[in-house]
């Protein structure tokens, strides 16, 4: 794809988002300021609007920034492990050298994101869904050939664009950078010079030029080779200058980098929709709401005077100890406006609780309740979480599986995943399960309910013993561990419990002979014992018999 499609294709984009621009502009405004001017080119310092007195309720923006850090620490938490890699063949998870090594690569994986700054710039990502409704996030490795990590950048959503496929998956990504002449050449020493900007462009030492930054497939067979050529590879990037379409830099990657995360989606849109976009009529009538009332409470505090023409002799001095001299007293007299804001602070804090509640605050923090149990803490955290179980889906589709999938593909043609044993073939298929509090409350209501069937067969089985013979104990047992999210170190491999109960019944067999022979042993002797006794009787035990 050359420079001049590049461009073409940019501009098409940019034209279709014009409807959802104005939107995007208004979330800007009032939910997340400074996340990016819409509508506004930026192509020098003074573009930059630095003093913003719009936004008179805080109430959106604290709302989203909770939900943003609540889907953080809930889903990719920055702490503990929040997923494991899992063999799509149950047996091979039952081998104890296959599974040792997937869990060192779900231990090099994981270690991977946070020696990055992925936790950084997820928080970003998680901020843009829940107000722009869609976050583009690009991760690359920082060297080509050599191993120094991976690095993460959120796409800002006003400069950012991209083309999907009817599965969902991003093939083409497009961002408009902006650059001073200085800071061009410095980006791309090696630009021809007929690739200059013009006089005019020169004049101003702070404006900026527009250069168009390109993700695409290749749609070609790549080589099958370790290393190739940047070219070569089947994914292509390229620089472009926006207004010639002249290309500035081409490369490549071995697998898309981009991952674009929505919230949630209509149908037939590719732009996702946000919590702020449901909210954004009942944020700006909060905040106008707010300016009048804050107007009319300073003229409630600071009335305006009438008076009769010439009935002050000079100006109204309003200064404390100030004096106005008056034909008459009479004639100057306050204008008191009405001074109930009953009805008014009753709508303000109808608003606010709507808005608190379309970013789920009142799912995500525990209401006043004295003397809570540890099993009423647990139960309401897992209802708050099952609420977003819908987010959940589509998060994992658009973000957590190409991201633990390009971090794996980027550590294995690095050389940084363990050597993969022999019982295992090139082509494994592995799957990811995520273990964070947020997927755990979705297997919670499976969990409950086979805790549920375990108390009502052990209830049965006191009338019925025979009932307990249909529990499989072990699949049981095991099954609870994958939905509690109990790390898999935790328990034994079905080969150790096999040896350990063979050992187990080796040992009662041997105890159960002991105790024959002990037993035999006293018959023999009581036997011997009684023989003894007879013939001290002087009757012969033949003769008994």
């Amino acid at each position: 794809m050359d420079g001049t499609l590049i461009i073409k294709k940019f501009s098409q984009l940019e034209s279709q988002r014009k409807s959802l621009d104005s939107v995007l502009q208004d979330i800007d405004r009032y939910v997340v300021p400074y996340r990016g001017e819409f509508f506004n080119d930026m192509t020098s310092e003074h573009s930059v609007k630095w003093h913003r007195t719009r936004i008179y309720d805080s109430t959106a923006l604290v709302a989203c920034n909770l939900l943003a850090s609540q889907m953080h620490g809930n889903l990719t938490s920055p702490v503990t492990k929040w997923f494991h890699l899992r063999f799509r063949d149950d047996e091979l998870n039952r081998m104890p050298e296959a599974k040792k090594w997937l869990e060192d690569v779900g231990t090099r994986i994981w270690r991977t994101l946070q020696e990055s700054d992925f936790n950084n710039t997820a928080a970003e990502m998680y901020k843009d869904i829940c107000s722009f409704g869609t976050s583009i996030l690009m991760e690359e490795p920082k060297g080509d050939l050599k191993w120094d990590g991976i690095d993460f950048t959120a796409l800002p959503i006003m400069d950012s664009y991209f083309q999907i496929t009817p599965e969902g998956r991003p093939y083409e990504v497009y961002r408009k950078l902006r650059y001073t002449r200085q800071e061009l050449q410095s980006r791309f020493p090696d630009m021809p010079e007929d690739l200059m900007v013009d006089d005019a462009e020169k004049a101003s030492v702070d404006t900026k030029i527009e250069v168009v930054f390109c993700v695409y497939d290749r749609l070609n067979n790549a080589p099958n080779k370790s290393v190739l050529k940047p070219e070569d590879r089947q994914i292509g990037y390229k620089y472009v200058l926006r207004n010639s379409g002249a290309e500035l830099e081409e490369g490549g990657y071995y697998k898309f980098p981009a991952m674009v995360v929505r919230w949630d989606k209509v149908a037939g849109a590719k732009w996702g929709k946000s919590p702020a976009m449901d909210l954004l009529s009942d944020i700006k009538q909060l905040n106008e709401l707010v300016v009048q009332t804050s107007e009319a409470r300073a003229k409630a505090l600071d009335p305006p005077y009438i008076t009769t023409e010439r009935g002050v002799i000079g100006d109204l001095d309003m200064e404390a100890g100030g004096i106005t001299v008056v034909t008459d007293m009479d004639l100057l007299a306050p204008l008191i406006p009405a001074s109930d804001f009953h009805q008014a602070d009753l709508e303000r804090e109808r608003l606010q609780e709507s808005i608190r509640n379309g970013f789920f605050n009142d799912k995500l923090e525990f209401k006043d309740s004295p003397q809570m149990t540890a099993t009423e803490v647990n139960a309401r955290m897992e209802k708050m979480l099952r609420m977003m179980s819908p987010t959940l889906g589509r998060l994992q589709t658009d973000f957590l599986d190409p991201l633990v999938e390009i971090t794996y593909s980027i550590l294995a043609r690095q050389n940084q995943l363990p050597e993969m044993p022999e019982i295992l073939e090139k082509g494994t298929e592995l799957d990811v399960e995520y273990i964070g509090p947020m997927p755990r409350a979705q297997k919670a209501e499976v969990a409950m309910s086979v805790e549920a069937w375990m108390m009502s067969v052990a209830n049965m089985a006191q009338m019925f013993p025979e009932m307990m013979d249909i529990i499989d104990a072990d699949e049981v047992v095991r099954m609870m561990q994958d939905l509690r999210g109990v790390p898999a170190s935790c328990a034994k491999s079905t080969k150790e419990v096999e040896q350990i109960r063979q050992q187990r019944a080796e040992q009662e067999a041997a105890a159960q002979e002991t105790e024959n022979i002990r037993q035999g042993g006293e018959a023999a002797e009581q036997a011997g014992k009684g023989a003894m006794a007879l013939k001290e009787a002087g009757i012969e035990p033949e003769a008994i018999q």
